[in-house]
Order: C-alpha cells, then structure tokens, then sequence
C-alpha cells in the first residue's frame, strides 16, 4: 500500500467518522427537545380567573315579572339544565335560536323532536303513559321505572301560540310518580376478503378448534349501538344466519358497524356458535329492555362492548350494573369491555385556596384545556364526584371558550332530592377544534368542599397533564358480575394506552383480564379494529370454546372466570392487577375430548409471538366509534409520539453506522500498513 492510498482512505474515514457524529448528534439533540402532540397542540395551559355565570335562579328571578311561567320552569330542581337553556334561548332568541341550541346540545333527534328521559317513582307506568300521550307528547319507549318521551317541535310552537311554550313541560313535571326529567344518557362503543383476526392464534383458540371445539351448542348474544352491513357478512364472517331484535330508536342501527364487527370476532374464535345480535339506541331504557331480550333467548354469553362513564357510583351498582348482576345470578357470562378512557379522564379532590368557589386543577389553575375533534363529533364531557347516598352536595360544570368566555353551564339540582345524581354533563357539537376550557364551581359555596372529582371527556382530548389513568373504568365494566376486559396490542402484548384501568371505588381489581385489540376485520377494513370493543369478544368467543368442551362450566359464570383467568398470561405486575386484571387471554392447550374433565389437561402452553401482518398500529387512532363517540373517528393527526420516535430511531442508528465504517476503515488502513511494512 503506497503513501497515497493510505492518505486517502485516513481521508475518507475522517469523513465518515465526522458525517456519523453530525447525524448521531442531530437524531440525539432531536429526540431530548420533542414533545408529545398533545402538548405541542395545547401550548401553554391559559391562566384564565374564572368569574362564575348567573346562576339559572337569580335569571328566573330577573324574568319572573314578565315570564311568570319560565321563570317557574328555571326554577324546577327536576328538570336538567340543558332543557331550562333551551326554554330560556326559545323566550329571548326564539324558536330558530332554541332549535341550533337544541342541535347543538344534543337533544333534538332526526325528526325535529325533543327528547327526554323521565325517571319515575314507580314501576307502573301505564297510566301515566295514557296521561303524557294525551297531551300529544310521543312515549318511545318504557323500562320498570324508566319512560323515554319526544316533544315534537310543533307542539312546543302551538303551545308558543296559545300560552307559554313551556307549559308541556309543567305538565309531565307535575303528573304524579314523575321525579326527574334528564338528558337520555348515552351508551358508547369501545372501538378506537374472508379476513381472519389474530386474536384465534394468539389466544390459543385455533387450537381449540383443531379439536373439534368450535363453540356448537352455544349460544352468545352480541349487545351493541349498531350492526351495519351484517347481512353482507352471513355466511363468511358471521354464521351463515343469526338473529336479530331492536330496542328504542334505530338510527343507527344501518350506520354503525360496531357491533357487526364485534359479532365477527365472536364468530372467528367460536365459529359454531349460535349468534343473537340485540341493539339498542345508547339509552339506559333500551339497555334493559335488550338484556330482557337476550334472557329469553336463552344465551349463555353476553359479550357487551358498550359503556358509560361518570353517571354510576363505579362501585358495582347503578342501572347497567343491576343488570349485569341479574344476568349473572341467571347463569349468563357476561363480558364487558373496560372502556377507553385512561387517556380521557381527570381525578381529583376539590381545592380552593383563594376561596372564590371555583376548583383549582393545579395550583393558580382553574381550568382544564380539551380540544373537541369538531364538526360532525358530538363531544361528551361528563364531570361527578362521591357523593352517591345522600346527593346533597352541589357543584357545576362550566364551559368556556379559551379566552375564559362562558358558553355554556351545566348547573343541575343536588339537594338530596329522590333520583338525583351528583354528576353535570354537556352533549355538545363544537364547531372547531380549537382549545375550550372547562371549570368546577362549588354552587353558591353550599358545598362541603371535599368532593374527589371524576371528568371525562369523549370525542375530544384533555391536555394531557391533566391525565389519571386510575379509576376510569366505564359502567358496567365495574359490575359484579362482569368479566371486564382490557386490550393490549395483538403481536407484543403492549398494553393500549387507551385501556381502561381500575380499581373499582370499592376497591375491586377490574379489568378482569385482558385480551388482543388492533386486528383485522372487515367491518372496519381500511383502519382495523380497536379499542377494548374489540378485545371483549375474544373474551366471549373462547368462553363459548370452553362451555362446549367443557359443558360443566354452562350456567356457572364464576367458575369460567376463575378457568380464564388461570390460564391467562401474567402481565405487568406479578399477579392480579389494575391494568391488565390477571394477565392476557390465552385458552392453552385444548383437552382431547369434550369428556375429559378439566384437571387432567395438558400444562398450559405460551401464546404463540407472532408478527404483524396487515394491520399497523395506529399512532393516535384510538378513538371510539362514530355517532356517539363510536371508532376510529379520530380525525387524522399529523404523525408524531411513536411515529416520529421510530423516524429519529432510524436516524440514531444511521449515524452509528457510519461512525462504525469509520472506524472500520481505520482499523484496516493500519493492519494494511502493517502488513506493508513487515513485507518491506
């Protein structure tokens, strides 16, 4: 090796070597200064003083002379709030200002109708129902103590005519066994070819079905908001027929295939199983009459990937919950998906230093900033706190734009009366997704202070240093009898950040256990299915798998528990946890025959680690599913978080390349001169 050669290669190993530096150094200092995109979308937290709004009785007693009657109905402690606004919008706007408030606010359906939960105290409504239709109020539906009524808007514009357009409303009011008029609280889905899932081979269940045991004999019922384009999947995703009932408004039952793909797990992990899909509209009416439905069907599993946060105690009672229960105490399985809300929920204890009735989130801090997802979303954000027995302490719920301007106040009545809950909330469809502002006031300063706040928010984000993971499971995940189901990615067993986690306010572990989410479906062919929905009925499939090849388990749901949840991965913490509950799905092997009694199985046996094939994992697409905050309906988020981590990763590593070429380089241009010389 001549002089020259050796030159030139010191030449070029410098180079590299300074070419690796710069870009190593670049991907470093890259990946120390970036923030996450929900910081960045955020920016600084505004440092806004609120001044509580009006409240709506010191308006009733500003338009008392002149409106006798609306200032009696803002005055009315059964009434929900958002019904005063619109009464109150039809007096000062009129009818075209009280009906986009209306829209707005989520009350108003399709068909220019209001509506409205009545909750009675009595389970006998036959004779109230003939008294409501006679005032030419439309009853849609009725469930025990429930009664779900539409006021049509032209009844409210002749009773504008005639006398005070809120004269109807005093009316069912005052109707004997009527003690609350709400808001219909509203259910989610957790969601966030001949396509095969990867949830069968992780869990083991193909096994399963190698064996013969494909869930024949049993029946599971598919409860959910919506079964679009089921007919098109009979005989290839789903069974070749199934059956199918509706409860309460069907809107969307031909819009939201949710529950379709749901019914498609189902079928994948136990693909002889007699199917029941049992809709109903999100309310707590149709809920009840769905579940009543499925008993009479004779199911032996429940697979419900719907919920609702901040409107039961979160304690194993509550509605949905009782349910659950019963449902239980008859035999059924009943798997629940734990919800998506650990990356949606804030948990605190009031604080008020300053004493101007207003929470403090952090200190010199009364806001909480959210940014809704905007036109076509309706973002629900709901806000309760611990006082479930007694109801007696009184806080409000305040909107504002991000400049501290009020736009809204949710400000029911808790004075201990019969049917009250300790939870506000708005339904509300913003316009934008610019950053709001949301804040707590201690109504009129009644309250004892010492309230620990729950609020969530979906179809929009919180900024993200306001986030509790803990305690955000959705009802009736946090039933006795449910086997909540939390969702971690299908290839690595990474918990889904979304997922949510426990424990109960009683102190019970939930989830459950956990199970595959972000698989392949048809349903939701484009972005795969996500979200704690989709692991539910991994959960509700393999139950059907067990139940034939062990039949001793039908009719006895805690048992089955128990078998799932000792076979389960352990994840996480060693043992039984908040997060991933005992570890994920995984059914081990399968026995030789259907006789053969559950102890003299084979050892269980790992889930397989396969790899990914058609479906990536989403980055910030983790929402829940459309019309009332159901999946995938994020709107599309420039990459960042993992995606642009992965991007800097590959620079990183570009970069010691080349410092290793270098290197390399070096190292052969000296052995070479070696050799060279010891030639010589």
């Amino acid at each position: 090796m001549n002089r020259q050669m050796m030159v030139t290669g010191l030449a070029a190993a410098l180079v590299l070597l300074l070419a690796g530096a710069g870009v190593l150094l670049y991907g470093l200092s890259q990946t120390e200064t970036e923030s996450p995109a929900a910081t960045s979308a955020f920016g600084d937290i505004p440092k806004v003083k609120v001044t509580p709004p009006p409240a709506l009785e010191d308006i009733a007693a500003d338009v008392r002379a002149d409106y006798p009657e609306l200032a009696k109905l803002l005055e009315n402690p059964e009434l929900s709030t958002v019904y005063k606004d619109f009464y109150l919008a039809y007096q000062s706007g009129g009818e075209e200002t009280a009906l986009a408030l209306a829209r707005q606010r989520g009350i108003l359906n399709a068909d220019d109708q209001l509506v409205m939960t009545l909750v009675l105290d009595s389970e006998d409504s036959a004779g109230l129902i003939s008294q409501i239709e006679a005032e030419g109020v439309l009853v849609t539906g009725s469930y025990k103590n429930l009664v779900s009524i539409a006021i049509p808007v032209e009844l409210i514009r002749t009773k504008a005519e005639t006398e005070a357009p809120s004269d109807i409303i005093d009316r069912i009011s005052n109707l004997e066994h009527v003690i609350r008029l709400e808001l219909p609280r509203k259910a989610t889905g957790y969601q966030q070819q001949s396509i095969l899932g990867q949830g069968v081979g992780v869990t083991l269940a193909g096994n399963w079905q190698a064996q013969g045991f494909t869930g024949e004999g049993v029946k599971v019922g598919v409860l959910d908001l919506g079964f679009a384009g089921y007919r098109d999947l009979l005989g290839s995703e789903l069974p070749d027929s199934v059956t199918v009932e509706t409860f309460g408004d069907t809107t969307n039952f031909a819009n939201e295939p949710h529950g379709t793909a749901c019914a498609e797990i189902v079928h994948e992990m136990a693909p002889d199983a007699e199917i029941f899909l049992a809709y109903y509209d999100g309310t707590d009416l149709a809920f009840g009459l769905a579940v009543d439905w499925l008993k009479q069907q004779g199911v032996d599993i429940i697979s419900n990937s719907t919920g609702s946060v901040g409107v039961t105690p979160m304690d194993g009672t509550g509605f949905s919950d009782e349910q659950v229960d019963e449902a239980h105490q008859q035999g059924i399985f009943w798997v629940n998906a734990a919800g998506n809300e650990a990356d949606r929920h804030y948990r605190g204890q009031f604080t008020d230093t300053d004493g101007n009735t207003i929470h403090e989130f952090f200190p010199d801090t009364e806001v909480i900033p959210f940014i809704p997802f905007g036109p076509g979303y309706e973002t629900s954000i709901i806000l309760s706190w611990n006082d479930w027995q007694a109801v007696d302490q009184d806080y409000d719920l305040i909107l504002m734009d991000r400049d501290g301007n009020v736009l809204a106040k949710s400000e029911d009545t808790q004075d201990g009366q019969a049917g009250a809950i300790p939870a506000e909330g708005f339904f509300y469809e913003f316009e934008d997704n610019e950053i709001y502002l949301l804040s707590i006031e201690n109504y009129d300063n009644l309250a004892r202070g010492d309230a620990t706040f729950d609020l969530f928010i979906q179809n929009g984000d919180f900024h993200p240093d306001y986030l509790v993971p803990d305690h955000s499971l959705s009802s009736p995940a946090d039933a006795r009898g449910a086997f909540a189901v939390g969702a971690v990615y299908w290839s690595d067993d990474a918990l889904e950040t979304y997922s949510s986690r426990g424990p109960t306010t009683d102190g019970r572990i939930k989830p459950d256990i956990a199970a595959p989410s972000v698989v392949d479906s048809a349903s939701y062919r484009d972005e795969g299915f996500n979200g704690t929905s989709a692991a539910a009925p991994h959960v509700a499939g393999a139950a059907a798998l067990v139940m034939q090849a062990l039949p001793e388990f039908k009719g006895q749901p805690d048992e089955l528990a128990e078998f799932l949840k000792a076979r389960s991965i352990d994840l996480g913490d060693s043992g039984p946890d908040n997060t991933f509950g005992a570890g994920r799905l995984n059914l081990g092997e399968s026995p030789q025959n259907a006789a053969e009694p559950e102890a003299t199985l084979p050892p269980l046996t790992e889930g397989v680690n396969l790899q990914p094939t058609s479906t990536p994992r989403p980055i910030a697409d983790v929402g829940l599913p459309a019309p009332v905050g159901l999946p995938g309906n994020r709107p599309p988020a420039a990459p960042s978080g993992e995606s642009s981590g992965s991007s800097l990763g590959v620079v990183v590593i570009g970069g010691l390349c080349l410092m290793c070429a270098a290197g390399l380089l070096f190292v052969g241009i000296i052995i070479a001169a070696v050799v060279v010389s010891r030639r010589r």
